[in-house]
């Protein structure tokens, strides 16, 4: 089937929450979301409210200058702009050298309202975590040297996507580091990433800190 790569656009919202919802359903979501929190669902559709909330969140995310990549199906309508369906998200966050002090998680989660089917301890502890973790393998400077992937996802997807993010990072001159998943780790090495430090637990789900360095030119 032909797949394209394109920027995600705003419109591209509730797909990129519903992406980011199933990739993350039998690990992170199921601590971030537990089943005693699924009663307090507003619209009365958990499901919804989580899809919904991950897609404001990328969309916010892509406002402050993050960018954000889909790969569209474009057997399923024919437009890739407008009808085919988006399969597949990447979301980076640039370096941010020379800029204000970089956002850390804190931050980053206190700019979103939280669903109240979503444990907000579990999510903060998390973020504490990766904090943490990628301060103490990446140095004081943490990431602010180079590309950070924190989320995506199948089929070619995604190697399309990371594969996309590396070649931008290699054009700026710039190192790529991620965090992920055991799913992950096997196509992350197959594109040139290397795990870094000890790997460390995000909920219930081990992790792997992993680093792509940039080709010296």
């Amino acid at each position: 089937m032909p797949l394209i790569l394109r920027p995600a656009t705003e419109k591209d919202a509730f797909r990129l929450g519903c992406i980011g919802r199933d990739a993350f359903r039998h690990h992170v979501s199921r601590d971030l979301f537990p089943p005693h929190l699924r009663s307090k669902s507003e619209s009365g559709d958990p499901d919804f409210d989580e899809a919904e909330w991950r897609g404001m969140r990328t969309v916010r995310r892509m406002k402050e200058g993050k960018p954000a990549y889909v790969v569209v199906d474009v057997s399923e309508g024919g437009i890739p702009d407008e009808e085919g369906l988006v399969v597949g998200f990447c979301q980076w966050e640039l370096p941010s050298e020379g800029q204000e002090k970089k956002q850390n998680f804190e931050d980053d989660a206190n700019a979103d309202r939280l669903p109240p089917i979503l444990d907000s301890q579990a999510y903060h502890a998390m973020g504490e975590v990766i904090d943490r973790e990628s301060h103490k393998i990446l140095g004081s400077e943490g990431y602010s040297k180079m590309w950070f992937d924190p989320q995506h996802q199948r089929r070619g997807v995604g190697r399309m996507l990371i594969q996309h993010g590396l070649e931008l990072a290699a054009k700026d001159g710039r190192d790529a580091f991620l965090i992920g998943t055991p799913e992950g780790r096997c196509l992350y090495q197959k594109l040139g990433f290397e795990v870094i430090g000890e790997p460390f637990y995000l909920g219930s789900t081990l992790h792997y800190p992993m680093l792509w360095k940039a080709p010296k030119v």
